[in-house]
Order: C-alpha cells, then structure tokens, then sequence
C-alpha cells in the first residue's frame, strides 16, 4: 500500500512536471514564433520601401511621358482643321472646337454662305485607337438621326 501510494505521487509529480515542460515549451516557442513573425514584418516593410523608391523614377517618368502625349494630342487636335479643310471641301471658319463629346462641329460651306451639311468631327492621334463609349453614344444617336434644332428664346 505505501508503495502503490509512492508509485502514485512519483506519477503525479511526472505528470506535473511534463504539464510544467509543455507550459514552458508551448510559451517559449509562442516567444520565438511572435519574435520571427516581428523580423519577417520588419524585413518586408524594408523590401516595400526598397521597391517604392526604385520604382518611383520609372512611374514618374511614365506620368511624364503620358502627360506629354495627351498635350500633343490636345494641340494636335486644335491643328488637325488646317490639314483636313481642304478634303472636306470647307473652309477653316467652317470648324468650331467642341473637345468633348465630340472634337469639332464642322459647318461645311457656312463661311461661303452655303451650308451644305454639318459634320461631327471626331480627331484620333493613331491609326488605331478607339471611340470611347461616350463618343460611341453620340455616333449612334446622329447614324439613328436623333438629331434636333432648337431655339430657346429668353423673355423675362
């Protein structure tokens, strides 16, 4: 009976002890695993800041280059009426700069004194670029001839 209430507290005190190592084991790799995921948190924000500033030159110098070409677009476009009046039989004074929806209003023969049909003229700065919805809209409304003239008089 003493041995078996020996062999009992010898277990017990085994068994606390390995609870106590699992504690210590369990808080200590807690430690190690928060204080690794604190480093790789420090490193990637290094790596982030690293990258920002060695992309920064390149995404700067890409907004300057767009910008510089929306410019040359935009001053192209008030230009191009020079080059096209001719070909359309019309005379300079025949175009009226809109810029949106649509880029100019061409009144051909209004400046002679015979308006023979008005055009909207939409410009593109290359072969291939593309209508935007908005200017795709329009197109459609003026192919279904959904076209009107008013006049809005003010008499207050």
């Amino acid at each position: 009976m003493l041995k078996g209430r020996i062999l009992g507290i010898k277990q017990k005190a085994f068994d606390d002890a390995r609870k106590e190592f699992e504690l210590w084991k369990s808080a200590d790799l807690r430690g190690a695993y928060l204080q690794l995921r604190e480093e790789a948190y420090r490193e990637a924000q290094t790596d982030l800041q690293r990258w920002k500033i060695e992309q920064e030159d390149k995404i700067r110098s890409d907004a300057l280059q767009r910008s510089n070409s929306v410019r040359i677009g935009k001053s192209f476009e008030q230009l191009i009426p020079v080059k096209i009046a001719e070909n359309l039989g019309s005379d300079l004074e025949d175009f009226r700069f809109l810029g949106s929806p649509v880029d100019f209003l061409v009144f051909r023969g209004l400046s002679a004194g015979n308006p023979l049909e008005v055009i909207f003229l939409e410009i593109k700065s290359s072969s291939n670029a593309q209508l935007t919805e908005r200017e795709k809209l329009i197109k459609q409304l003026i192919e279904s001839k959904k076209v009107n003239f008013m006049v809005y008089r003010n008499e207050i």
